[in-house]
């Protein structure tokens, strides 16, 4: 028992860390967007995870079993359904901003627990019910100041709903069909950057755009590559081995909490009364997330 509670305690802590890092991906991909297309934007993020990959595939290649992994039907589909959420996620904050990006695209944790249910027969527990209520009522309280502005396009938040939907699933067929080891992680990446070529080719801005992004836009795609790609990809999918999905669901709010204090101190996108209840509320959904997982 001492080892099993350790190891759910590992797998808590490196989901946590990938949270926060993913909850910083909104104000960077802000930066990038200001240069180049989201097609651009997702696919540079990839090709730097992928170049980063390459050299560890050309080392390890024998223990890595990366080409076997490429092989592998579900690797494929993984990448489709990670390419799909991408390509939601990107499209959606450039007709946004990153608040509300952080928002939307961050509604796994209530979509989450159907599919576990659904998919891997994962039971809802009273506390993760109130988390997750708890949750969406927060949620709700930071949107509303835009519903009553009329400030809401519908489009783009449309768009980023169904990236929430996307990673979902994700979320929980990756757990259905372990998804951990570090060859089929890298394979997924590297099959995403495929994917996600072919929108950058037919609906990006093409190289002439490319050539005037200055240093601040090609470090925030190094930062999406590296610490918000390779990085917390690896980690949250290593730390969702050890835990259930729907209970890894809901730190994902913890991106709403990061993403809307980083888009506040950079972007001038303060919060209303109203969101900071939900604020609050989501953090309080958080600790019931937290207090069940005990």
């Amino acid at each position: 028992m001492q080892l099993r509670g350790s190891s759910r305690a590992k797998g808590f802590a490196l989901i946590i860390i990938a949270d926060l890092l993913w909850g910083t991906v909104f104000v960077a991909s802000q930066v990038g967007l200001k240069y180049m297309s989201p097609y651009d934007l997702v696919f540079l993020r990839f090709l730097v995870a992928s170049l980063a990959i390459l050299p560890l595939w050309i080392v390890f290649n024998a223990s890595l079993s990366l080409s076997n992994a490429i092989k592998s039907k579900w690797t494929w589909f993984f990448a489709l359904v990670y390419s799909i959420g991408f390509i939601f996620q990107y499209v959606g904050q450039d007709l946004t901003t990153a608040s509300e990006a952080t928002l939307l695209t961050n509604l796994s944790p209530i979509i989450v627990p159907i599919f576990a249910f659904l998919l891997l027969r994962e039971p809802i527990s009273n506390f993760q019910k109130a988390s997750f209520l708890i949750g969406l009522l927060g949620l709700f309280f930071i949107a509303s100041p835009r519903f009553g502005l009329g400030q809401l396009q519908l489009a783009g938040d449309l768009i980023l709903f169904l990236t929430s939907v996307s990673y979902a699933l994700f979320t929980v067929m990756s757990k259905k069909k372990r998804l951990e080891s570090l060859s089929s992680i890298f394979a997924v990446i590297l099959c995403t950057s495929l994917l996600l070529a072919f929108p950058a080719i037919f609906f990006g801005d093409g190289p002439q755009r490319l050539s005037g992004i200055d240093p601040a836009g090609w470090l925030a795609i190094v930062y999406l590559g590296i610490p918000c790609t390779l990085i917390a990809i690896t980690l949250y999918l290593k730390g969702l081995d050890k835990v259930k999905a729907s209970e890894a669901a809901i730190f994902f709010l913890l991106q709403v909490q990061v993403g809307l204090i980083l888009s506040a101190l950079l972007f001038g996108e303060y919060l209303s009364a109203a969101q900071i209840i939900g604020v609050i509320a989501v953090f309080i959904a958080l600790l019931l997330g937290i207090a069940r997982s005990r």
